[in-house]
C-alpha cells in the first residue's frame, strides 16, 4: 500500500545501553492513506509518564437513601451537563428530570409520568441542544419531549419509532442535528441504524452502521425463534462525535474507525494490546448467565466462548473531540478503566475511576460524571475532576 505522507509525532526514545543491545520502544505514527483517511498507529504504551498522567479526583457525589428529597434517586438512567456546569439527571423510575447546580444543590425538576405536554412515558435518554433546550427521548410517547433552558415546556417533536436502547446513545452535534437510533431495514429485530434529526425542522435521515457479525446461540420452539449472543464474542461498538461523524469498532480488535454520514473513512486508530483471557470462573458462569435462554429450550455450548475477551467494550467522545475507550479488563476488576486518545488519534494512557460506572461515563471539560451504586446499593452520581488536564 502506498502512503502519501508519513509523520512521526512521537520520536522513539533512545535507550542508553553500553552493550547497544537495548532497543527503543515503539513510537506513535500517523500516515495518510491513498483514500484520504489518516491512520494513527499506537504502541501499547501511551504518551503519559507517571508525572503527566491524568488522574480522577472525586469532588461531588449526589444520591442518598434517606428522606424523600430530589437527591433520592430511584432509577437514574442518563446524565447531561450544560456549559454552566449544571447537571441534568433523568430518572426513569419517577419519570422526571432533576437539575442540580455545580455545587450539587437541587435547582428544579421537570416532567412527570404521563402522555400530556411535558410528560414522559418510558424515557430513554436526553440531549442538550445548542440553544440550551433539553430533548428527552421518550419512546413510550413516540416523541422527543422538549424543555427550554429555564425548564418551561416546548412543543414536542415526533420520534420515528418506539425503539429503545439502554444506555441511549443520542446526542446533538455542532450542526444542530440530533442523533438517535432506529430500527434497521429489516424492521423489529433487525440491526439498528442511526437517525439524524434536524433540530429545527424535525426532518429525519437514516445513516447506516457498519455490519459486524455477532455469534449467537439460537433455538426455535412453537414457531418462535430465540437467540442470545455468545458471551465475550466481538460485536459492534460505536459513538457519535461532536461534528456528526461516527466512530465504530469491531471489538474483536483494537481498531477504531471514524466515518462521516456518507460512510467515508476519515480516521483509523489502532493500538497494540495484550489480550485479556476469559477466566475459568467467567466461563463457568455462562450457563447461569444464559438461564433465561435455556429455560426457553436453548442449548449453550460453552466451547464456543472465546478464550480471550474482545479488545474493547465501548467508546465515547467528549466535548473536546477526545476519544475515551473502555478496554476489556481482567476478571474481578470493579473500577471503570478508560483509554484516552486525543483528536488526532494518539493514545495518551489509561485512567481509572474508582467506581463501577453504570453505562458510559460522561466527559465534559475538566470533569467526568458517572452513574454508580455505592456499597449499599444506593444509586448515585459521582463527579470527578480530571487532575492534570489543561483547561480548554
Amino acid at each position: 500500500m502506498k502512503v502519501r505522507r508519513i509523520s512521526t509525532l512521537l520520536p522513539a526514545l533512545a535507550l542508553a545501553a553500553a552493550c547497544g543491545r537495548d532497543r527503543a520502544p515503539a513510537a506513535f505514527r500517523s500516515e495518510t492513506l491513498p483514500g484520504g483517511a489518516v491512520q494513527a498507529i499506537n504502541p501499547e504504551q501511551g504518551a503519559w509518564t507517571e508525572a503527566t498522567a491524568w488522574k480522577a479526583v472525586e469532588d461531588l457525589r449526589i444520591g442518598t437513601a434517606e428522606g424523600s428529597g430530589p437527591d433520592v434517586l430511584a432509577g437514574p438512567a442518563a446524565l447531561e451537563v450544560d456549559p454552566a456546569g449544571r447537571l441534568y439527571v433523568l430518572d426513569a423510575m419517577t419519570m422526571n428530570v432533576r437539575v442540580f447546580g455545580p455545587d450539587g444543590r437541587h435547582l428544579r425538576s421537570m416532567g412527570r409520568r404521563g402522555q400530556g405536554p411535558g410528560e414522559l412515558n418510558q424515557p430513554a435518554g436526553m440531549a442538550l441542544a445548542r440553544d440550551g433546550s433539553l430533548w428527552v427521548a421518550d419512546p413510550g410517547n413516540v416523541r422527543y419531549t422538549v424543555f427550554d433552558s429555564a425548564g418551561a415546556i416546548r412543543p414536542s417533536v415526533p420520534r420515528s419509532s418506539r425503539m429503545n436502547m439502554v444506555p441511549w446513545p443520542g446526542r446533538f452535534d455542532r450542526t444542530g442535528h440530533l442523533w438517535d437510533v432506529t430500527q434497521g431495514p429489516d424492521g423489529y429485530g433487525g440491526a439498528p441504524a442511526l437517525l439524524r434529526v434536524d433540530g429545527a425542522s424535525g426532518q429525519m435521515e437514516r445513516v447506516a452502521l457498519p455490519a459486524v457479525p455477532e455469534p449467537q446461540f439460537s433455538t426455535a420452539r412453537g414457531g418462535v425463534s430465540t437467540s442470545a449472543p455468545v458471551p465475550f464474542s466481538p460485536r459492534l461498538a460505536w459513538t457519535i462525535d461532536g461534528d456528526g461523524n461516527v466512530w465504530s469498532a469491531d471489538t474483536g480488535r483494537y481498531r477504531l474507525v471514524l466515518r462521516n454520514p456518507r460512510g467515508d473513512s476519515l480516521r483509523i486508530v489502532t493500538r497494540e494490546n495484550t489480550p485479556v483471557p476469559v477466566s475459568d470462573a467467567e466461563r463457568d458462569s455462562v450457563p447461569l448467565q444464559l438461564k433465561w435462554f435455556t429455560d426457553q429450550g436453548g442449548q449453550v455450548d460453552v466451547s464456543r466462548v472465546p478464550r480471550n475477551k474482545p479488545a474493547l467494550q465501548s467508546l465515547v467522545t467528549d466535548d473536546r473531540g477526545w476519544l475515551w475507550v473502555r478496554p476489556s479488563v481482567p476478571a474481578g476488576e470493579q473500577n471503570t478503566v478508560l483509554d484516552v486518545f486525543d483528536p488526532e488519534g494518539r493514545y495518551h494512557g489509561r485512567m481509572t475511576l474508582p467506581v463501577a460506572s453504570l453505562g458510559e461515563p460522561l466527559i465534559r471539560g475538566q470533569h467526568i460524571y458517572a452513574l454508580t451504586l455505592n456499597e449499599s446499593g444506593v444509586p448515585q452520581i459521582v463527579r470527578f475532576r480530571i487532575q492534570g488536564r489543561p483547561a480548554a
